[in-house]
């Protein structure tokens, strides 16, 4: 997400780079696939929402890292990539935990209060992303 944001590469070329300049073997490169290719398709609907939950900050002044992983963080809350879907509660401290390694000392703060906000309003999230509310999504698995 970073690569493709800060150079603005073809999310999938970054990708397939990524797997095999790292190695990444399967089943994991599959979720990197999987996970980075939904964040991209979704990332400009997300920007509005990160946008209208950073009070005071325009997008261009998030920094790059930040942005890139709360773009998977609320694609991972509101979407859901991996079956069976981690708790809220897991998906936002490994954001906050990312933030606090690769970015400023104040990030895994502005991550938090951004992954809380999106929970507090978690159905209109996912409505402006085009998902239906979850109570009424088919959990029987197309059975």
């Amino acid at each position: 997400m970073y690569e493709t944001e800060v150079g603005k590469h073809d999310v999938g070329i970054v990708i397939e780079r990524t797997i095999e300049s790292q190695n990444v073997q399967d089943p994991a490169s599959g979720f990197l696939r999987q996970a980075v290719q939904i964040a991209w398709d979704y990332h400009e609907r997300v920007d509005g929402i990160i946008s209208e939950l950073a009070v005071g900050w325009k997008i261009e002044r998030i920094a790059r890292v930040d942005l890139a992983i709360l773009r998977l963080a609320i694609v991972e809350l509101l979407v859901g990539i991996e079956e069976p879907r981690p708790a809220d509660a897991v998906v936002i401290n490994e954001a906050v935990v990312l933030a606090k390694k690769f970015s400023t000392e104040d990030s895994g703060k502005f991550v938090n209060g951004i992954l809380a906000s999106v929970m507090k309003g978690k159905e209109k999230y996912r409505e402006r992303l085009g998902l239906k509310p979850e109570a009424q999504e088919d959990k029987s698995g197309g059975e």
